[in-house]
Parts: C-alpha cells; sequence; structure tokens
C-alpha cells in the first residue's frame, strides 16, 4: 500500500504550499497537488477557484494576476500560493507527483511544464478533455481518471481514455465492482480520502493501490 499526501497533507499543514509538499515528501509516497490557470496566463497551484477559503484575500484565480494572487499568503503560514514551475523544481526527484488538472485548456502548458522532470507525474483529472488532450499530445504520459458518483462506467471510461491510474473515493472502492474491473484491465487504482490505518489495511485487501490521506498516517 503507498501513501499519497492530499495538497501536501491538507489537515497538517498549509495546503498546496511549498513547504506542505516538501514535508510531506519526506513521509508519503507522492504528493498531490492543484494546478489552475490564472488570469495572467502562469500556471498556478491552489484547489479552489476562488483564493477566499485559503488566503485572507477574495477573487477568482482565473481573474486575478500571479502578482496579485502572491500578495496573499495560504492559511496564514506566511507562504505565497506557488507557481507548477516553482513546485517542481522544489520537490526532490524520488518523490512521485500526482498533479490534478482542475481548469480546462491547460493541458499543452501542463505537459510542457512537466518536461523533464525526473518525478513519475501522473497527470489526473475529472476532466476527460483535458486527458484525453495529454494522451494525443504525449501518448508516453502516465494519465489518471477521477471518477465522481455521476460517472456511471468508470473503467470503461478509463481504458477509452487510455489511462494508467483511476481514482475514486473510498466508498467506491469499497462497496462496487470497481476494483476487480479495474485490476482486470491493469489499472492502478488510487482511494480517497482516509484517516485510519484500518481503512486502508481494508482497501490493501480489496486490491487498492494507493491512498490519498490529509495527514500523515502509518500504513
Amino acid at each position: 500500500m503507498r501513501l499519497i499526501a492530499h495538497r501536501g497533507f491538507a489537515a497538517a499543514a498549509a495546503e498546496n504550499t511549498i513547504p506542505a509538499l516538501l514535508s510531506a515528501a519526506d513521509y508519503a509516497d507522492a504528493v498531490e497537488f492543484d494546478v489552475r490557470r490564472c488570469g495572467s496566463g502562469e500556471l498556478v497551484v491552489v484547489h479552489d477557484e476562488t483564493i477566499d477559503r485559503v488566503t485572507d484575500g477574495t477573487g477568482a484565480v482565473a481573474d486575478s494576476s500571479l502578482d496579485a494572487l502572491t500578495s496573499h499568503t495560504v492559511l496564514d503560514s506566511g507562504e505565497p500560493i506557488p507557481t507548477l514551475e516553482e513546485v517542481l523544481e522544489a520537490l526532490p526527484p524520488s518523490v512521485e507527483i500526482n498533479l490534478e488538472l482542475k481548469d480546462a485548456g491547460i493541458a499543452a502548458d501542463v505537459l510542457e511544464v512537466i518536461d523533464g522532470a525526473e518525478n513519475r507525474v501522473v497527470a489526473t483529472s475529472f476532466l476527460t478533455s483535458e486527458l484525453r488532450s495529454i494522451r494525443e499530445l504525449d501518448p508516453d504520459q502516465s494519465i489518471g481518471l477521477l471518477v465522481d458518483r455521476h460517472v456511471e462506467t468508470p473503467v470503461t471510461t478509463a481504458v477509452e481514455l487510455d489511462c494508467d491510474v483511476i481514482g475514486a473515493s473510498y466508498w467506491r472502492c469499497l462497496v462496487t465492482g470497481l476494483v476487480p474491473r479495474a485490476d482486470v484491465v491493469g489499472l492502478e487504482i488510487h482511494a480517497w480520502t482516509i484517516e485510519r490505518p484500518a481503512l486502508a489495511r481494508l482497501l490493501e485487501c480489496r486490491g487498492v493501490d494507493c491512498v490519498s490521506v490529509d495527514r500523515p498516517i502509518p500504513v
């Protein structure tokens, strides 16, 4: 069982900041973070569409310049919202990166930024259009489909997109046929987001490869 630090252990540190991701990289097998495009065109690492929850500022990321975004700090940490380039430069090459594409139309630019990274990078998204674009542009890039409850045929969709990974909520991994179906076709299976080691062990017995967590737990 492998451990993914969700937003750099979001319950234990200021989510999606470089110090949080670096600290998580010392403990977890992979770090996960979110990528959006800001108003001045750069790719930035932030989860929400707005900065209202994670900073003392307000406004949509897509409407804010990089200068405006970095004038605020994340959750009183003193750390700014970083760019994707800054995060990649900071992380050690030994840690796997799971980056989630939150916006449509950023696939090509994400590929350009991650080109040459020594890390294993898995580009994940709920947006099938972005995964399809990545596969068309780079047949060798690892991609992962994230599925919510509205996706009725998740494994079939992942196979059609030529994904390497499928990610789903832990309850879906436990109570549906997703895991055995994904295993048959060779998909790596990620489950989110758990808090207890016992649940991680149960998911491992079920056949899940990785669990995403908001704080360090023994697995």
